[in-house]
């Protein structure tokens, strides 16, 4: 009978008693049972052997002179590349101290000489099958760990997808809308990072960031595509999209949405009070309503819309100093001004229709 390991490898067993007539019987007992076997008649040779090629199992006399098999134990145990090799102990001693002693050095077992012939080869065949089933799993595990780490990430971008498409349809149906949602995501990323928030704070801030016009689908198409100024009343009607966009989005209780409905309703509030919907001043907005204030005012500008031609950069610029500490929280804008090489960079990579 041959028995094999994983990946039909051969189990080698290390078999470590000074006393020869015990090796021999051990030796010639287990090669018949189809293992890989390696005799050591004392502490010092076993871990010589060990050292040259690490055994699935080992059978450790405990008298043994100079070093012991407690004291070998010890060291394989104290050592990381061993710790994990099953030892399972054969002695003619028969104390329950002298077994308490095995177990609690790490030995997996305890063999009582004169060795009874079937007992050796079932503690044998139970421990190596014990060591496979324990690699294996390890191995399932990291898999699994990696299947479900590649799953999280199909299912964050699936996620990111939907969201850019929720905002193009809220929007608009075209190309540009969707490099828009694009663009203000990440420049809402670079604000939140270089404010101080932390990585997982900007991330939350660029997902959620698509979803800020979200009311808008509440708005009638006649006003969102209306070429020119609105009146008073349409205007009325169109502010509303911040708060419909709350209402829908603030009945999840999960950060992502949570912080979207937050975007929703403050990104059209002005540091100086008179905003809307709520007038909101200063700190009183969050800091993600101030930080899509400032990526979304930037991006409008630069784009064409059906209501207004895109502005040179120059003009935008100028807009943006006329109106720190008014419209923009004026952290916020010298950020911007510190940065505006990045976002300019983050504008090339979107395309931008002239």
């Amino acid at each position: 009978m041959t028995h094999s390991f994983h990946n039909n490898h051969i189990a080698d067993i290390l078999i470590v008693d000074d006393t020869v007539a015990n090796l021999q019987l051990l030796v010639g007992l287990l090669k018949d049972e189809g293992y890989k076997i390696r005799p050591a008649n004392s502490g010092k040779l076993a871990l010589q052997a060990i050292a040259q090629k690490k055994p699935d199992l080992i059978l450790l006399d405990i008298k043994m002179p100079d070093m012991d098999g407690y004291q070998v134990c010890e060291i394989l145990k104290n050592n990381p590349q061993t710790e994990d090799i099953p030892i399972i102990f054969i002695s003619a001693l028969n104390d329950i101290t002298d077994k308490v002693h095995a177990f609690q050095v790490g030995g997996v077992d305890y063999l009582t000489k004169p060795f009874q012939i079937e007992e050796v080869k079932a503690r044998v065949a139970t421990h190596l099958q014990l060591r496979d089933y324990q690699e294996n799993l390890e191995t399932k595990i990291a898999t699994g760990v990696k299947e479900i780490k590649q799953l999280n990430q199909e299912i964050v971008d699936t996620q990111r997808e939907v969201i850019v498409m929720l905002g193009a349809v809220c929007e608009g149906k075209s190309f540009e809308t969707a490099q828009h949602i694009k663009r203000v995501a990440a420049y809402a990323r670079l604000l939140a990072i270089y404010s101080g928030l932390s990585n997982s704070d900007a991330d939350l801030i660029c997902l959620a960031a698509p979803m800020h016009d979200i009311g808008k689908v509440a708005i009638p198409d006649a006003i969102l595509e209306k070429a020119g100024s609105l009146t008073p009343d349409e205007w009325v009607i169109m502010k509303t999209h911040t708060t419909m966009g709350y209402l829908m989005l603030s009945t999840s209780t999960r950060p992502l949405f949570k912080t979207a409905a937050t975007i929703a309703l403050q990104h059209h509030e002005k540091w100086n009070g008179s905003g809307y919907p709520n007038g909101l001043k200063g700190e009183a907005i969050d800091i993600v309503g101030r930080i899509i204030a400032v990526a979304d005012v930037f991006d409008a500008l630069g784009s064409v819309r059906c209501y207004k031609d895109k502005w040179e950069l120059d003009k935008i610029l100028a807009l943006f100093e006329e109106q720190r500490g008014q419209h923009f929280d004026p952290n916020l804008v010298d950020i911007f001004f510190a940065h505006l090489d990045e976002f300019l960079v983050i504008r090339s990579q979107f395309t931008v229709i002239e």
